[in-house]
């Protein structure tokens, strides 16, 4: 139906016009894949940073840029599966597989890369096996391999269409993901049974021929289980969100898995590295030195695994979803509360063994650190109870979070600055080795606190989408009640007017200038007043005065 200029018009059309044909305009195509192709060459550059990142971080105690003696034919190695991982970017965007997306050129050039992490995972074990029950260190996985390993992941899944966010091309990579995370677990308790099995026996039988059993043995075994089981409560629990299939728990592991790895490069990086863990960011197996390498690698995998999906897939979801988010900020509550509380265990821990072995320390100090664990710990399982309670001020729930945020990076500092301390012997004691070492007594701080730093930040931003999701819901609610009350006033049947209510005409004066009120002629049917025959009684007989006079005297 056509409108001319001799059809009477019938009001605006809304809405973009049709073309002609029924084909598509010529720019809704490009317009609708721009934000797609963004968010695909954004993915591609961040892989391809981190996989040029990975090239100067150690990736284990005795390999990578900054290691001394490090193998040259394992770097050329290195470098060779790096080139690979990058190749695999270009042929997205150039060569035979670019319309196509190159999904398994993608996946096929990534596969050397995470076969050499794989060896280092296995060079350690075999190390660690070999070594068990003496002084030399294995050489544990590196930040290098942490953050490598997440380039070639982001390389090796193919490339996000707009219609395919939840397509099943993924579902391999979820079951990849809980794959990896129950792997985790389960190295992480074979870690922790090992090295325990190894220090107890070494308590209850002494080498150097000593004899007896005394403090120093009550000390070690205490430690090592006090040690040991923090730790493997730290990776079960942050392990068990890639097992799940929720976006609460992708959004967990993705703040996570970024913290992890901005953790090992300034952990590496920084000149204070070594005071803040030992082994300078290279992670050694669980229950070793802490959260061990199970926990960090697959934290970052799964991160990389998961980030372009999810991310990407809430421009489709809904808007005012704020359920997630508070979800996700309440699991990354659950661990930091997990850690301080067992780092408060471990700080008496080592109180008592000091004062029974009569190591240095001060209780001043280390009474301090535990208050700031302890102080963290609370604060964090109150925010956890409270962001499911929609009756507390959102305001509060930001300022405590940011206090949260405080409270974990002072944590870090404190922990560097009081820590107990040896004495250093001339010849620099523990900073003999160019690569980990210190002279603390007690090396609780790590790199896990400065991933958890990092998270605290994650939950920070998450509580103020969820507030800011939360206001906008509610605004479109209370819009949608006052449209629904006045729709049901609209439809609501008009009531009859009685005569006596109904509005009087009113006449309107004005100046001459103005139109005349017309005339109202009287309703044809008006009521009338009902008059009788009155005809005989229209004349009324009144006697007529008469005039009084006296007689009068006939004399």
């Amino acid at each position: 139906m056509s409108q001319s200029s001799d059809d009477t018009p019938t009001g605006p059309i809304r809405g973009r016009p049709a073309v002609a044909g029924g084909q598509a305009h010529p720019g809704a195509g490009r317009a609708t894949g721009d934000p797609t192709r963004r968010w695909n060459t954004v993915r591609d550059l961040t892989a391809g940073a981190l996989l040029v990142i990975a090239l100067f971080l150690p990736w284990n105690l005795y390999f990578g840029v900054g290691i001394p003696d490090s193998r040259t034919d394992v770097l050329a190695v290195l470098g060779a599966v790096t080139l690979l991982s990058l190749l695999s970017i270009a042929v997205t965007y150039v060569g035979p597989w670019k319309s196509s997306g190159a999904a398994r050129p993608r996946f096929v050039l990534n596969v050397p890369y995470q076969l050499l992490v794989i060896a280092f995972i296995v060079f350690d074990a075999v190390q660690t096996i070999r070594s068990g029950g003496t002084v030399h260190v294995p050489g544990g996985v590196g930040p290098g391999a942490w953050v490598g390993i997440a380039g070639a992941l982001s390389c090796a899944q193919p490339v996000i269409t707009g219609s395919d966010a939840h397509d099943d091309r993924f579902s391999g990579w979820r079951r990849s993901a809980q794959i990896t995370g129950y792997a985790s677990m389960f190295g992480a308790s074979l870690s922790t049974a090992f090295n325990l099995c190894w220090r107890v026996r070494y308590a209850l039988h002494p080498a150097g021929g000593s004899s007896g059993f005394g403090k120093q043995n009550i000390a070690v075994i205490a430690t090592a289980v006090v040690y040991g089981f923090v730790a493997l409560a730290a990776v079960l629990v942050a392990s068990r969100w890639l097992v799940r299939s929720t976006r609460a728990s992708r959004l967990a592991t993705i703040a996570l898995g970024a913290s992890t790895l901005v953790a090992g490069i300034l952990v590496w990086s920084l000149p204070i590295g070594r005071d803040i863990d030992a082994f300078h960011g290279i992670a050694q197996n669980t229950s070793t030195a802490g959260v061990g390498y199970e926990g960090y690698l697959a934290w970052a995998a799964a991160a990389a695994v998961f980030a372009p999906r999810t991310l990407f897939g809430y421009r489709d979801a809904a808007p005012d979803d704020e359920s997630p988010w508070r979800a996700a900020a309440r699991k990354g509550l659950l661990l930091i509360a997990v850690w301080c509380v067992g780092s408060v265990l471990m700080r008496t821990t080592d109180l008592v063994v000091g004062v029974m072995l009569n190591y240095p320390y001060s209780r001043y100090d280390t009474l301090t650190l535990a208050a700031f664990d302890l102080a963290t710990a609370v604060l964090a399982i109150w925010l956890r109870v409270n962001l499911a309670n929609d009756s507390v001020s959102a305001r509060l729930i930001s300022s405590l979070c940011g206090l949260l945020v405080t409270l974990s990076v002072s944590r870090v500092v404190v922990g560097v600055v009081l820590a107990p301390r040896f004495q250093e012997p001339p010849n620099g004691g523990g900073w003999n080795n160019p690569v980990y070492g210190n002279n603390l007594a007690q090396q609780i701080t790590s790199t896990f606190d400065v991933a958890l730093c990092g998270l605290a930040v994650g939950i920070l931003a998450a509580t103020i989408i969820a507030n800011r999701l939360t206001s906008r819901r509610l605004r479109r609610q209370k819009g949608q009640k006052r449209r629904a009350a006045r729709a049901r006033a609209a439809k609501r049947p008009a009531t009859p007017v009685p005569p006596s209510a109904a509005a009087t005409t009113r006449i309107r004066t004005g100046p001459a200038t103005q139109t005349p009120t017309a005339v109202l002629s009287r309703p044809a049917g008006s009521p009338r007043i009902f008059r009788g025959d009155d005809s005989a009684t229209r004349q009324i007989q009144i006697p007529k005065p008469k005039i009084y006079r006296p007689p009068q005297d006939s004399t």
